[in-house]
């Protein structure tokens, strides 16, 4: 997974240069913005320093933002009333019942979400203080009528301790409200302020990776609890046994049908319903876990930041394992402990502990429906659906120039680098090339090939595609459209030409296709026994959904990514129907939020507790496996990130990176039986449910 940016990230960094600078600590009392289109309000605290942090209330008219400021010098332990009232003409500000800015004009209202109390994960800089709202009220009059109004009670998040609250300030709500523009809008916030630097409270984490102001049933207090961990477990375990309905891979045996075999995993189309189908020829809907069994993959970074931390293990054996340096691609020799491998190590001995977990792992797995693993590692005897990378393969800017023969061949090379040895694997699912948004070609990238020199290879692909395509030979034409002076096609290689925004997407649209295009080919060169499935693009996160139907064309599935509470998704249904192909979802996920109360980050589709977490995977579940063109989902994932982030960075930040409880188990290796027993009802429901969909009597037969 890579994290998903909000929009309008970058834009926000330039608001208002008398007041905001980069870096700044903020805390959002209510948002209903669209930044792109200056449509919407935001109603903030920003600054560092308590006691120079400002009040702002942004507006906007459809046009412009304006922004009204207050700076009054806020100190701690007091109780403040901030009060923003928006209208049709004008934008007014209180403190305390007190005006202190108002300014006149139009706004235009934003169809966004209504947001409230929370910190955005682009502005997670901390200062030297905490916001902390017991209760915000929210009104929208239209003329003499009142025609909303909820006071939302934050008091429980706001009781939190000052140390816990610091991992995830606020309490993060949303809810739809549609606000017209003759409406009048009043938000009401009681707010206090408590000093926020980091090493006021340290240290923050035990040695079990717990936070230690956290209080819940079953927090871990010795190590005697993750011993006697083993003996509790198999009897739950005891109580699942694996279903005999599916073969080693996920077939479904009792759905009264099966291919010819081939000993690898393919695809079919039956009754109008695409299926996965195994080594062994049984129809699959596969069921995976990513980043399995993860023994060491959940690491934090420590570096310079040493005091968040209760204990930190030696270097040396047993514990070593359990240490890393320079992840994520930067060499700056920064160290990274992974507390998920040291409780690993206490719980099974520091022999074989990474035997015995694994082997644990693939017990759970088997016995909660799951058919394998997918991204992110597996162990060899579970099914797997590899990432591939570039490797040494030189960047022309974010990717390789497939218009250069020599690039092209390194790239062939350092995939049948990765691809050879497991070219004969039954349990490679299908190979992806890259992941998510690090795929998709962007628009920037063609500009920058564009003001590349004249030999570049990429580049005269592009001008010769532009010339003898989009202008049809005219280089009259051409130059006229884009504004240039070119007598000849070298000419034309050697300006640095910035097309007109319709043209740079068609040129961005040939690039991709001709990418996509050499990956299929060259994976398929290599290895045509196994399904490839393109670089798990992000629904949403592209540049636009034509990125959908160019991968589509290049792939003998979709592998995809989609967060979301519902599976159901206008888009999703509209882009399969359009490309009729099978899809495989390689990450989805409700990780619980427990309000709060255990120090985890809210993601944007967080579930509340590990049952809420259950329900959504079942209704989800349901959903996709009634879904004609999906073949199969994988959950992300296996163990919990850490509370304090798995980084980059390195430094006294209290997070760096994700710190989401992700997991199926914990970082104590304790399964969240609330969730895995729902996931499992799902799991050994799902096959049947597909068959019934598609009108195939399944036996036994299923009603649920």
């Amino acid at each position: 997974m890579l994290k998903k940016p909000l929009l309008a990230i970058t834009a926000f960094l330039l608001l208002s240069a008398s007041f905001r600078a980069a870096g700044e600590s903020r805390m959002w009392l209510a948002a209903q913005y669209d930044w792109a289109n200056s449509r919407g309000f935001y109603l903030d605290f920003e600054g560092n320093r308590l006691s120079d942090a400002n009040l702002v209330l942004g507006v906007a008219d459809g046009k412009y933002w304006r922004f009204l400021a207050h700076r009054p010098g806020f100190v701690t332990n007091r109780q403040y009333e901030i009060r923003a009232v928006i209208s049709l003409k004008q934008a007014r500000l209180f403190l305390d019942s007190q005006l202190v800015a108002e300014k006149s004009g139009k706004w235009l209202p934003s169809q966004t979400p209504f947001e409230i109390n929370f910190r955005p994960a682009w502005a997670s800089e901390t200062g030297d203080w905490l916001a902390i709202v017991s209760t915000t009220t929210v009104m929208v009059r239209r003329g003499a009528e009142q025609v909303y109004r909820r006071t939302f009670d934050f008091w429980r998040s706001a009781a939190r301790p000052i140390a816990l609250q610091l991992f995830e300030p606020g309490q993060p709500t949303s809810i739809s409200l549609e606000v017209k523009p003759e409406d009048t809008v009043t938000v009401t916030a009681s707010v206090r302020f408590a000093r926020g630097e980091i090493r006021r409270w340290a240290p923050y984490i035990d040695r079990y990776g717990q936070s230690r102001y956290a209080e819940w049933p079953g927090k871990v207090r010795g190590d005697e609890d993750l011993r006697g961990d083993i003996a509790r477990e198999d009897a739950e375990l005891a109580k699942m046994p694996p279903s005999a309905d599916f073969d080693p891979y996920g077939g479904y045996t009792q759905a009264g049908w099966r291919e010819e075999p081939t000993g690898f995993f393919r695809t079919a189309k039956r009754n109008g319903f695409w299926w996965l189908v195994t080594p062994y020829g049984n129809p699959c809907f596969y069921l995976g876990v990513s980043v399995f069994p993860g023994l060491t993959a959940s690491s934090t970074p420590t570096t310079e930041r040493e005091f968040l931390f209760e204990w930190l293990p030696p270097r040396e054996e047993p514990w070593a394992a359990a240490w890393s340096a320079n992840r994520w691609g930067v060499n700056d020799g920064t160290e990274y402990l992974c507390f998920y491998a040291c409780n690993l190590i206490r719980k099974y001995g520091p022999g074989d502990w990474m035997e015995r977990a694994t082997q644990q792992g693939m017990r759970r797995l088997k016995s909660w429906g799951f058919s394998g693993g997918g991204k992110w590692g597996a162990p060899p005897n579970a099914v797997s659906t590899p990432v591939l990378d570039a490797g040494t393969t030189p960047r022309l800017v974010r990717h390789p120039d497939i218009f250069d023969p020599k690039v092209c061949e390194i790239f062939r090379r350092e995939l049948e680098r990765q691809i050879l040895p497991r070219r004969d694997d039954a349990m490679v699912l299908g190979w992806a090339v890259g992941n998510e948004f690090d795929e998709i070609i962007t628009g920037t990238e063609i500009r920058e090939i564009l003001a590349k020199p004249a030999d570049t290879p990429a580049k005269r692909a592009l001008l010769d595609y532009a010339l003898d395509e989009l202008y049809s030979g005219s280089l009259a034409n051409l130059a006229g459209a884009w504004k240039i002076k070119a007598a000849n096609r070298t000419a034309l290689y050697a300006i640095s030409p910035a097309p007109p925004a319709g043209d740079l997407e068609k040129l961005r649209r040939f690039y991709a296709d001709r990418y996509y295009d050499f990956l299929y080919r060259t994976v398929k060169a290599i290895d045509p026994n196994h399904l490839y499935l393109g670089f798990w693009i992000s629904l949403g996160w592209w540049e636009n959904e034509e990125d959908w139907r160019l991968i589509a064309r290049h792939c003998d599935v979709i592998g995809y990514d989609h967060y979301s509470r519902a599976y159901d998704n206008g888009l999703l249904a509209r882009l399969q129907a359009e490309t009729d192909k099978p899809a495989l979802c390689g990450e989805f996920s409700f990780p619980p939020w427990y309000d709060g109360t255990r120090g985890f980050g809210r993601f944007l589709v967080s579930s509340g507790d590990e049952a809420e977490a259950g329900d959504l995977y079942y209704r989800w579940t349901g959903f996709a496996a009634r879904d004609p063109y999906c073949v199969g989902l994988i959950w992300f994932k296996y163990p919990d990130q850490n509370l304090t982030g798995g980084g980059p960075g390195r430094g006294p930040r209290l997070v760096l990176g994700d710190h989401f409880s992700f997991g199926l188990v914990t970082v104590t290796d304790r399964p969240k039986w609330p969730l895995v027993k729902r996931v499992r009802e799902a799991n050994l429901k799902a096959a049947a449910w597909r068959s019934q969909a598609a009108g195939i009597q399944v036996n036994p037969p299923d009603s649920n």
